[in-house]
């Protein structure tokens, strides 16, 4: 019966541990602070790419 019991409190931790993740990311807006600060990085990555150009 306590295994029954502690399935669900786990459950519930895990949400609540997501929810906290998740609002402070979107509170502090930091998905878009680290876009900016991998996008210059990606764009050299991406502008040393070789191009196959057919015109």
């Amino acid at each position: 019966m306590k295994n029954l019991l502690k399935i669900p409190l786990y459950l519930l931790l895990i949400a609540l541990g997501f929810f906290v993740v998740t609002f402070t990311v979107y509170f502090f807006n930091l998905d878009m602070k680290a876009t900016a600060m991998l996008a210059p990085l990606l764009e050299k990555w991406y502008d040393r790419l070789e191009r196959k150009q057919y015109i």
